[in-house]
């Protein structure tokens, strides 16, 4: 994986009810982050379908919720670069800065805001139908073996 990668979402960063054009696009750019593996970042269908759910879920969670996740991504967005000497926004570094950046942001203080957007986008990206696959659950309970 290139340290250079960007998933371009054009579509994807178009505001909706529930978040800004703004927004969505530091709530993608934290989520490609947070959900990238060894084989790379998620598919930008995917990520697509995470910023429309993520957009319809604060559309309708009330305003304390989305003013909440707003002022998490924001401080992420504005101050995690300083963690890694960086100025400008999270949401324009490269996927390999971010990764570094989120990672000592969140063992700092500030690690809160982070706790509160992961646990956001988390409850959102595993609605999703491949999210079982992914995770290997496969609708059977949990059995002792004999």
């Amino acid at each position: 994986m290139s340290d250079a990668h960007r998933v371009v979402v054009p579509d994807a960063v178009i505001g909706g009810r529930g978040l800004s054009t703004g927004q969505r696009a530091v709530a993608l750019a934290l989520a490609e982050t947070l959900f990238s593996t060894e084989v790379g970042p998620p598919p930008a269908d995917r990520l697509r379908w995470l910023a429309d759910d993520l957009d319809d879920f604060f559309a309708h969670s009330g305003a304390r919720s989305r003013s909440v996740f707003v002022l998490c991504i924001t401080a992420i967005d504005l101050l995690a670069p300083v963690f890694i000497r960086r100025l400008g926004r999270f949401s324009r570094l490269t996927l390999g800065d971010r990764f570094t950046a989120l990672t000592r942001f969140e063992a700092s203080p500030m690690g809160l805001a982070f706790f509160g957007a992961k646990a956001a986008l988390c409850i959102v990206w595993y609605e999703h139908p491949a999210a079982a696959r992914e995770v290997g659950f496969d609708g059977n309970c949990l059995k002792r073996s004999a």
